[in-house]
Formats: structure tokens, C-alpha cells, sequence
């Protein structure tokens, strides 16, 4: 490049920075907002976005969902609850009926009349309880043994023929036998009140059927002994003999 010419130049250059540049207006984006119409509303370019009506709606649907949830886990937990509590109350009414049986059974075919065979539960008016006690006692003596008295006859703590918590009562019933014959007997119905030793109670009742041929032992036991407000819980266990 000619001599001439690279003057020239660098005095161009000089008077430019001599005089200084201009500076361009500021541009501010704040100033210049570009709309643009989307699925959510308005969007602002300039970095804020306006949502319209959305967040109220969502909120809304989320609560709905964690509430429903809610209920109806608070209503399975409930049921649950009740049906636990309705099992165990039901196992301790089989309980107080199966210990009551137990009792019935073992008085029953422990208390024999040594002529009949039959136990002390009545069949009939004559043959009473104390009559039959009376036979076994005359054995009981026989083999040097202490006599006993009806109020020495319990089970599970609970007097069954004579005492203070004795509440036995007779009466006349008749039933046909496996022979389509009519048959008589008596029916023997008493309370008990069996104390667990912890200041726990089972209570039940039993009805004892009996003829000279025929037995059957109905005992029904109670989930509680009737201090609640509300019905106790029964469970019955049948228990039948008959000679044929």
C-alpha cells in the first residue's frame, strides 16, 4: 500500500477518535413486550408469564383427591376397628359358654345316683338333687370320706345348687324320643358367674334337659356380665346324650 494512502488512513482514525463515538440509545426490553396468545393465557416476554384461573382449579382438584383418600381410609380403619372388637368379644362369649359346658358336664357324671346311674341334675320330681347328694355321701362315708353339702358343689368359683350366687330353678318338659315316643322330664336352669382371678368375670347361663334317657346341655355365654350399656356378645354350645 502506497505511503500516501496509509496516512490517510491512520489520520481518518485519528479524527474519529479525536471527535468520539456516539453511543446508541439504550434499548430496554421492559419497553418492548411482545404478546403472544398460548393454551395458558397471555405470555409476557419481557420474563413474566400471567397464568389466568389455573393454580385456583388445580388447588382445588388436589385437596378434593387427598380429601376423598382420606375419608375413606378413616372408614376402612373404623370398620376394621368394629370387627376387631366384635371378634374378640365373640371368642370371650364362646369362652364363658365352652368353660360353662365344661362345668355342667363334669358336676353331671361326677354326681351320680349309685341305684340309676344318672347324674344330679333332675330327671324327674323325686329324684332331687339332694336325694342323689344323700347316696353319694353314704358311698363317700363308706370310704371314710367328709360328707358334702350343696353349697360345696362349684365350679369355676360359681355355687351351682345352694348358696349365695345359686339362682337354679326346675320345670317340667316334655320332647319326643328317636322313637316318636313322648317323654317328661326336667328342665334345670341356672346362672353362673366365673371369676378369671384377676378381677375379671365370665358369666353364662345353662339349661340342662334331662330324662331318664335324654340329655342336653345348652350353655350360653355372655362377652361381658351385663355392667355395660350396651347387649353383651352371646355364643351357645349344645352338648347332647340320649341312650337309645
Amino acid at each position: 500500500m502506497p505511503e500516501a494512502n496509509m496516512k490517510n488512513l491512520f489520520n481518518k482514525i485519528k479524527n474519529k477518535a479525536s471527535k468520539g463515538f456516539t453511543r446508541p440509545p439504550s434499548i430496554i426490553l421492559s419497553d418492548f413486550i411482545i404478546k403472544s396468545k398460548s393454551p395458558f393465557g397471555l405470555i409476557n416476554f419481557s420474563g413474566h408469564k400471567k397464568v389466568g384461573g389455573f393454580i385456583l382449579p388445580m388447588t382445588l382438584l388436589v385437596c378434593t383427591i387427598i380429601l376423598t383418600i382420606s375419608t375413606g381410609i378413616s372408614i376402612i380403619l373404623t370398620k376394621e376397628l368394629y370387627f376387631s372388637k366384635l371378634s374378640r368379644e365373640s371368642q370371650l362369649a364362646y369362652y364363658a359358654a365352652d368353660s360353662a359346658l365344661m362345668c355342667a358336664i363334669m358336676i353331671d357324671d361326677q354326681y351320680t345316683d349309685p341305684d340309676s346311674g344318672i347324674g344330679i341334675f333332675p330327671y324327674n320330681t323325686t329324684a332331687t338333687p339332694q336325694t342323689v347328694l344323700d347316696k353319694v355321701n353314704n358311698q363317700r362315708q363308706a370310704r371314710n370320706l367328709p360328707s358334702l353339702t350343696l353349697s360345696d358343689i362349684k365350679c369355676a368359683t360359681s355355687a351351682i345348687f345352694s348358696g349365695a350366687n345359686s339362682s337354679i330353678t326346675y320345670e317340667p318338659f316334655n320332647r319326643s324320643n328317636s322313637k316318636g315316643d313322648l317323654e317328661s322330664g326336667q328342665k334345670s336352669t341356672f346362672s353362673m358367674k366365673m371369676d378369671l382371678g384377676n378381677g375379671q368375670y365370665r358369666c353364662a347361663t345353662v339349661l340342662v334337659y334331662k330324662t331318664s334317657t335324654y340329655r342336653q346341655i345348652v350353655a350360653r355365654g355372655f362377652s361381658s356380665c351385663g355392667n355395660e350399656t350396651t347387649l353383651p356378645i352371646e355364643r351357645a354350645i349344645i352338648n347332647t346324650t340320649e341312650v337309645k
